[in-house]
């Protein structure tokens, strides 16, 4: 799969069936949700970027635009929650978003939609003396884990489906000590990794 396939998704056909269409919908909603995990697990901005609409909103440890990279920006002044994100994402040597229960209710029309996802992440946190640790970094690696729920509202504009504002409820969180067995026995390119290295973007060549 290509980053212009995987940017793609949101896109929907426009068909005659009111109940397939209802169908195609809530998966293309599935999907956007979807490929926001993966944007931040492998720290790709261009593809974050794209599962937001023009003049997205957030509230989910950044309040303000989702994406909106003409405004200025810096680590200690994010000018939207993409740049926060890759700031935040920046401080953990890897982090694992998943979802369940996914509820996406399409309203009458058909080009508005509100969204639950439940979702449970888990980040494994630079020590102190790590130069990308964070502030508030402990004197080892740590895990922190996050349970929460991602509550979107969506639009379909032009047959493509993105989030149009974005808030993060925390259900429960959870710091530790790591307990991991590391990576000693994992060939390196199976491992995962934050950027375009990782076996996603390099499937179809492998599997020819």
């Amino acid at each position: 799969m290509t980053i212009e396939h995987m940017k793609r998704a949101g896109t929907v056909p426009a068909v005659d069936n009111p109940h397939l269409q209802m169908l195609l919908d809530k998966q293309a909603c599935a999907e956007v949700m979807m490929t926001y995990c993966r944007a931040v697990d492998h720290r790709d901005e261009e593809l974050l970027r794209s599962v937001f609409h023009p003049g997205s909103q957030h509230r989910h440890g950044f309040i303000g635009p989702s994406s909106d990279p003409s405004r200025p920006s810096s680590p200690d002044a994010p000018g939207d929650f993409v740049a926060y994100a890759l700031a935040v994402l920046a401080t953990h040597i890897r982090t694992h978003h998943q979802l369940g229960n996914i509820f996406v209710e399409v309203e009458p029309g058909g080009t508005v939609a509100y969204t639950e996802a439940y979702f449970t992440a888990f980040h494994r946190q630079r020590p102190k003396g790590d130069p990308q640790a964070a502030a508030t970094a402990f004197d080892t690696e740590m895990d922190v884990w996050v349970g929460g729920r991602y509550m979107d509202r969506m639009e379909k504009r032009d047959n493509v489906w993105k989030i149009t504002h974005r808030t993060g409820l925390t259900d429960w969180r959870r710091v530790e000590a790591p307990a991991s067995l590391g990576f000693g026995d994992v060939r390196p390119e199976l491992r995962m990794q934050q950027n375009r290295d990782d076996f996603l973007f390099h499937r179809r060549a492998f599997y020819g």
